[in-house]
């Protein structure tokens, strides 16, 4: 039975000034783990920093690598990838509630994309500087402040006296950049009995309830080699490519056209897009190019199936070539790799959706609005293989992927306010006499 009753006015308070009092050592603490590169592959050093933290915080740790997990490699959404999971584990810390409330995962990713020229960078993007009150490098936004803010939400309720009723859990993931094969999905299917999962993405303080599917596809087109100065003797690739190009990008136009999905188009212009992202063909200037290869990425809303996109695709490639009589013997070949991602969605009226809306506009007065992210996110792993609801709620998303990320602190302090609260409100609640912790007396570590 979950112990539902509305936060007061003065425990609100208390709440809100534990977490200012704590948002010095958070900003400090996700300077700490932007200093750490923690690109695809090279996450361990960060998720020793929050092994420490939970450990702090008198959380039961665990370890979780992505072999761990039995035959995860046959999952449909697994791909492989050039690094090996050992040594880069989840890290899960939980802390038990005290009576029958509802339980909580709130879940977050060490990982970020590179840096690119670190020249054109105002600060350096791993020098974790806190200036002009923001945080500024790689991950600061996306998404280490949501870490950092997980983990203070948690002593911003012990130090305001609070005892959560049902079971909160931490879960920092790698690779959700590249996929998060490794990362949550590993964690949703070693067994996720939360009752709700949030995740603290850079959602500018709205809530993000569902997501594109997303595909990377290969079309390669043979053509037939020559020297430059005899063309006719070669049939050139990039010719023959061309009506394959024009095609996909009509049935980019044609679906931004036909498949709409509310959720998304609150924000964005359209649900679901296709885009050719790169072309490589030829060898040298004088030679007629023998082979030519498009890279892309398509996505498809949660009313469709990645099966039905890919079809879809397949067959807008086979029919942009079918009054060309070279492809009756050098027909294109599609592949799927990389990403492939399943959309996900859960219903604007399912009770964490409400419950978290709710907790931030009486409490931060902030009106997050729930709508769609056009790209893959986590919260679908929980939603589709975990049967458990899941959104994104977290700070903003300032130049995350590009040149000078930075998190406002301001920002930082908002979103351990609206964790903590979203969790009071989530799982229920008891008031303690005077704050409490259970020190820990010895640290988990990566293992090597």
């Amino acid at each position: 039975m979950t112990i539902e009753r509305p936060i007061d006015a003065e425990v609100r308070q208390r709440v809100r000034d534990a977490a200012a009092a704590l948002t010095d050592d958070a900003a400090a603490f996700t300077a700490t783990l932007v200093r750490e590169r923690s690109v695809q592959g090279q996450e361990a050093d960060a998720q020793q920093h929050v092994i420490e933290k939970l450990r702090a915080l008198g959380l039961e740790v665990q370890l979780l690598e992505a072999t761990d997990v039995p035959d995860i490699e046959d999952h449909p959404e697994f791909a492989e990838t050039e690094y090996s999971y050992d040594g880069r584990p989840n890290v899960v810390g939980t802390k038990p509630g005290a009576s029958d409330g509802r339980s909580l995962l709130l879940n977050g990713h060490v990982d970020v994309v590179p840096e690119g020229d670190d020249e054109q960078w105002s600060f350096d993007p791993f020098g974790g500087e806190i200036a002009d009150g923001k945080i500024h490098g790689r991950g600061a936004s996306d998404m280490k402040g949501g870490v950092a803010a997980m983990l203070f939400a948690v002593e911003a309720l012990e130090r305001a006296g609070i005892e959560l009723a049902g079971d909160l859990s931490i879960q920092s993931v790698i690779e959700e950049e590249a996929g998060g094969y490794g990362g949550s999905l590993a964690t949703a299917l070693d067994g996720c009995d939360a009752d709700a999962v949030v995740i603290p993405e850079p959602t500018d303080f709205d809530l993000w309830i569902a997501n594109d599917g997303v595909s990377y596809f290969r079309v390669t087109v043979e053509g037939r080699g020559a020297h430059a100065a005899h063309t006719d003797e070669g049939v050139n690739a990039i010719g023959k490519l061309y009506p394959i190009f024009q095609a996909l990008q009509d049935l980019h136009d044609r679906r931004k056209e036909t498949v709409h999905d509310d959720l998304f188009e609150r924000e964005y212009e359209y649900t679901v897009s296709l885009n050719p992202g790169t072309l490589r063909s030829g060898e040298w200037p004088s030679s007629v190019p023998d082979e030519a290869v498009l890279e892309g990425r398509v996505s498809h809303a949660p009313s469709e199936t990645r099966e039905e996109i890919r079809t879809t695709v397949e067959e807008t490639v086979r029919e942009a070539v079918a009054a060309d009589p070279w492809f009756d013997e050098h027909p294109p070949t599609v592949e799927w790799f990389g990403w492939r991602g399943s959309s996900a969605s859960i219903s604007p009226d399912e009770p964490i959706v409400k419950t978290v809306q709710d907790a931030v506009s009486t409490s931060l007065d902030i009106d997050a609005t729930a709508k769609g992210f056009p790209g893959g996110i986590d919260t679908r792993f929980f939603v589709n293989y975990a049967d458990t609801p899941a959104l994104c709620f977290g700070p903003g998303a300032h130049n995350i992927h590009g040149t000078d990320e930075f998190l406002p602190v301001d920002e930082l302090e908002q979103t351990i306010t609206g964790l903590a609260l979203i969790a009071m409100a989530w799982c229920g609640y008891e008031q303690t006499d005077e704050p409490s912790r259970d020190e820990a007396d010895g640290t988990a570590e990566v293992p090597e």
